[in-house]
């Protein structure tokens, strides 16, 4: 493994675990102090989800308008959709200051291929693209869609 590749592996496993943590605590405060305890409004957990998020944003992503996704995008999944226990690395392609890693991912019981796009900016490799195929159960691969971040 070239160190460029090791780099890219370590970067992508640090995007994804600080998104998983990122989530779950979200999930929590939701389940908390929006819907039980009510001290919290919507906007007031939107707008602190943001500011959570904006550090892994600057960190791991590329800056870039995004039409639906970007730090003030606050989705957060039940269950949690970055969680690197559910997703194995299977491909690095490298290319220049493009590269690619490609893993097979499990998300509520479906499986799906994905790519994650990286872009070597500033001397940092940062995430551009995520692209997801999902397996029907006859095995057949779908269309490749992008998914938002």
């Amino acid at each position: 493994m070239t160190e460029t590749e090791q780099t890219l592996r370590q970067r992508f496993t640090a995007f994804l675990q600080a998104m998983y943590e990122w989530e779950t605590q979200a999930n929590k405060v939701n389940e908390e102090e929006v819907i039980e305890k009510k001290t919290l409004t919507w906007r007031e957990f939107c707008d602190k989800q943001t500011e959570l998020r904006i550090p892994i944003y600057e960190e791991y992503i590329t800056n870039r308008e995004r039409k639906y996704g970007g730090a003030k995008y606050g989705s957060h999944g039940l269950p949690v959709k970055y969680d690197p226990s559910k997703e194995t690395i299977t491909k690095v392609q490298i290319s220049g200051k493009k590269a690619s890693i490609f893993t097979d991912r499990v998300y509520s019981i479906m499986n799906y291929k994905r790519e994650y796009k990286y872009k070597l900016v500033e001397g940092r490799w940062l995430l551009d693209v995520i692209k997801q195929q999902f397996l029907s159960n006859n095995g057949e691969p779908e269309k490749w869609e992008n998914v938002i971040i």
